[in-house]
C-alpha cells in the first residue's frame, strides 16, 4: 500500500525504514503508480487538472549557487518558506518576464507553475529536489539541443537574481531562478484503486485511474491501494496508522519516505522477554 500526504513530516518514526523520497506530492503520486522517477509528467497531470490544452510542463521556484565553473540547486519547494501570497507575486512577474517568448502560464501551488510550451523545443530535465547539491553542467546540457531553455533559464536567472521581491525575504534565502520538468505524458488511466480525503484529489485521481473513491476510517482498503491526503492533523493520522497497522505501508510526506511494517506476535513477545 502507498500513502501520499501533501505536508512535511517532523520526524520518521521508529520501527521504520527510511525510502527515497522526491519532495514533491504530485512526483510521489506518480511514481507511486509506476512512472519514472526521473521524468513524471506533473504537467501533464496538472493541466488536464485544469482544463488546459496543449503541452504544459512545471516551472518551479529554486534558490541556486554558483560553484567554480557550475552551479548546483542548493533548495526548492518547502523548504524556500514561500507562502502562497508571495509565490503569487512572483508568478505575476515571472509571467510577464516571459510574455515576449509568447509562453502562456498557469498558477498552481506556491511552489508549482505551469507552462505552456507549445511550438517550442522538447525539454527533458529532472526534477530539482534530484538535483539537490549536484553539478547543474550535465542537466543543462541535455535540457534540448536548440539551447533555447538554457537561454531561458539564464535570462530568467539574472532577472530573479536582481529582483526587489528578494529584498522582503530577510533572513532566508532569495528565489534566484527557476527549474522547468514534468514533461511527457499520462497513461491511459488504469484500475488502480485510489483512495482520496477531499474533492479536490478526487478529480486529479480521476485522471490516473478508473477506481477512485472517498476514503474514510471505516473504508477496508486492499494491500495494493494507493491513498492520497492533501492534509492530517495529528487524531486523523493517528486513526489512519490504526487502520492500516496490518499491512506494509510506504508513506510518502513532503520532505520524507519510509517503509512501516505490521509486528507480528512474535515480535510483541520477544520485547516482552
Amino acid at each position: 500500500m502507498n500513502i501520499v500526504i501533501n505536508q512535511q513530516l517532523p520526524m520518521i518514526p521508529p520501527d521504520t525504514t527510511p525510502l527515497r523520497h522526491q519532495g514533491n506530492f504530485y512526483h510521489h503520486v506518480l511514481s507511486s503508480l509506476g512512472y519514472a522517477i526521473e521524468s513524471p509528467p506533473v504537467g501533464d497531470l496538472l493541466r488536464r487538472f485544469h482544463g488546459l490544452e496543449g503541452q504544459w510542463v512545471v516551472v518551479s521556484p529554486i534558490f541556486w549557487q554558483a560553484t567554480h565553473n557550475d552551479a548546483m540547486i542548493v533548495d526548492s519547494g518547502d523548504g524556500l518558506l514561500l507562502s502562497d501570497e508571495a509565490s503569487r507575486r512572483w508568478f505575476a512577474v515571472f509571467s510577464d518576464f516571459i510574455r515576449f517568448e509568447n509562453l502562456m502560464t498557469h498558477y498552481h501551488d506556491a511552489h508549482t507553475w505551469l507552462l505552456n510550451i507549445d511550438g517550442k523545443p522538447s525539454v527533458h530535465a529532472k526534477p530539482p529536489y534530484a538535483l539537490h547539491h549536484h553539478s547543474l553542467m550535465p542537466e543543462l546540457n541535455a535540457l534540448d539541443s536548440t539551447l533555447f531553455w538554457q537561454r531561458l533559464l539564464t535570462e530568467n536567472q539574472m532577472f530573479f537574481s536582481g529582483h526587489d521581491l528578494n529584498k522582503e525575504r530577510v533572513g532566508e534565502a532569495p528565489i534566484n531562478g527557476i527549474w522547468i520538468w514534468g514533461s511527457g505524458q499520462l497513461r491511459a488511466p488504469n484500475n488502480c484503486p485510489i483512495y482520496c480525503d477531499n474533492p479536490m484529489l478526487l478529480q486529479m485521481a480521476s485522471f490516473l485511474s478508473t477506481n477512485v473513491s472517498v476514503f474514510d476510517t471505516a473504508t477496508r482498503v486492499t494491500k495494493d491501494a494507493l491513498l492520497l491526503f492533501d492534509s492530517l492533523d495529528s487524531t486523523h493520522f493517528a486513526a489512519l496508522k490504526a487502520s492500516v497497522q496490518k499491512v506494509s505501508v510506504h508513506w510518502y510526506w513532503n520532505n520524507s519516505a519510509y517503509l512501516s511494517k505490521p509486528k507480528r506476535w512474535y515480535s510483541r513477545l520477544l520485547k516482552r522477554t
